[in-house]
């Protein structure tokens, strides 16, 4: 039997890893800051930080596998913190993954590290320029996770880069997006959001991470997914699906961007500059290759994984924990976001 070790498992997508890992019958190790309230059976839950070398490398030894996912996301705001959480824990897992000779080890990364990218779609080949703290971390790490690849040629890793997720109890920006339509005020996009823009499902993130390690796959994997519109279009086609009388309207870029920025800065805003800067812009992967190389398919469209986000949000909205609370992941809580929610639904009663 297999072991495996799932940092940041009590976040969105760890824990997600954890409930697909189940399937396989092999031993999990959860491994977080954050305790969680849906421990699985089977399941070995440690709770702790990836700062903690000691602990690392004493759980380290243990597995076979290490799903690294631990990292303070854009929702956080953490500030110098992200590099000390992003890149250090980073190094500190795979500096112990290297030295226990693990058999592959999966690093979760972002999108962000593209920053706002000239060309598409982006590949492997594309720049990384990251346009914000969060977004340089994340590719601080990646950087970590390459040259341990280039100077370990015995050293089987593989890095995973998604798309903007979405899936089933998807909560975060999304949360306040859903409750909007669901209520009948108004969905907001900063400019015409006329671009190709993609997202992923979960399971595809899942799939990616768990595959990689199974199949001991060396590589990263741009993971989105393959149909998908403009970020406009697609929004317009969830508000007539929800029949709400929710309708896209569209805030001029600069203003919007300006105000945002100040209200971040402010502390009076949830969204982070990755959001604010980016969200509006062209943005997508070629994935079709991951899929062929990790040997399963893709989830569904852009508009698919939007629907069963929101079908999902309806579904659980009245269990939907506070973003307040210290002890929740922030992509599945509620916004912090009282002012951003009596604009929007201001905004919704002009005409």
């Amino acid at each position: 039997m297999k072991t495996h070790l799932v940092t940041g498992g009590s976040g969105y997508v760890g824990e997600s890893i954890i409930q697909g890992l189940t399937k396989l019958g092999d031993k999990i190790i959860s491994l977080d800051v954050i305790d969680t309230s849906n421990r699985l059976e089977g399941v070995e839950y440690i709770v702790g930080s990836v700062l903690d070398k000691d602990l690392i490398d004493r759980t380290v030894s243990r597995v076979n596998f290490v799903h690294h996912n631990a990292a303070l996301v854009p929702l956080t705001k953490s500030g110098k913190l992200f590099r000390e959480v992003n890149v250090e824990g980073t190094r500190n897992i795979l500096n112990s993954s290297i030295k226990h000779q693990i058999d592959h080890f999966c690093h979760m990364s972002s999108s962000a590290v593209f920053g706002l990218p000239v060309e598409l779609p982006l590949t492997n080949l594309s720049d990384r320029i990251p346009v914000e703290i969060y977004g340089q971390s994340k590719k601080d790490a990646e950087d970590l996770v390459i040259s341990s690849m280039a100077t370990n040629s015995d050293f089987s890793a593989s890095i995973v880069r998604p798309r903007t997720i979405l899936g089933t109890k998807r909560l975060g920006i999304f949360e306040l997006l859903f409750k909007w339509i669901s209520q009948g005020t108004d969905a907001f996009l900063i400019g015409e959001g006329s671009g190709l823009f993609q997202f992923a499902h979960i399971n595809d993130i899942v799939n990616s991470s768990i595959q990689s390690c199974l199949l001991k796959k060396k590589g990263i994997y741009n993971v989105g997914a393959l149909e998908f519109s403009s970020l406009a279009k697609d929004l317009k086609a969830l508000t007539e699906y929800a029949e709400t009388g929710s309708r896209v309207r569209n805030l001029p870029e600069n203003i919007t961007i300006g105000g945002l920025t100040i209200l971040d800065k402010l502390k009076l805003s949830p969204f982070a500059p990755w959001h604010y800067l980016t969200y509006h812009k062209p943005f997508y992967f070629e994935s079709s290759y991951v899929y062929d190389e990790l040997n399963f398919s893709p989830r569904g469209s852009n508009l698919e994984c939007l629907k069963e986000s929101y079908d999902s949000y309806l579904s659980n909205k009245k269990e939907l924990g506070s973003y307040e609370s210290a002890d929740t992941s922030p992509h599945k809580s509620k916004l912090k976001a009282k002012l951003i929610d009596i604009t929007a639904r201001t905004f919704s009663l002009l005409p």
